[in-house]
């Protein structure tokens, strides 16, 4: 039987996908292994997500990632972030 959370409980939503570009954008591109792979964005994510988790302190928590190919709604409205830049 799952856990029972109350009306008291803290639950806290992340947006992992916006975490994790803004930390990686946000650090320093030098930030890498000795075979050159990138960990800017991996040690920024879990850097903040320390923080939130001690500031926050919550009961509950849940992290969401985009599945990184098109939406639906893409495809029904082409024009949907049509004027966005690529990163």
């Amino acid at each position: 039987m799952p856990p029972r959370i109350s009306k008291k409980s803290k639950i806290l939503l992340l947006d992992g996908h916006s975490l994790a570009f803004r930390a990686f954008y946000a650090l320093p591109e030098d930030l890498q292994t000795s075979d050159g792979t990138h960990t800017n964005a991996v040690y920024g994510f879990t850097s903040m997500l320390i923080k939130i988790l001690q500031e926050q302190r919550p009961d509950y928590i849940a992290c969401c990632f985009d599945l990184g190919e098109p939406l639906q709604r893409t495809a029904e409205f082409s024009d949907y972030k049509a004027t966005r830049t690529e990163a």
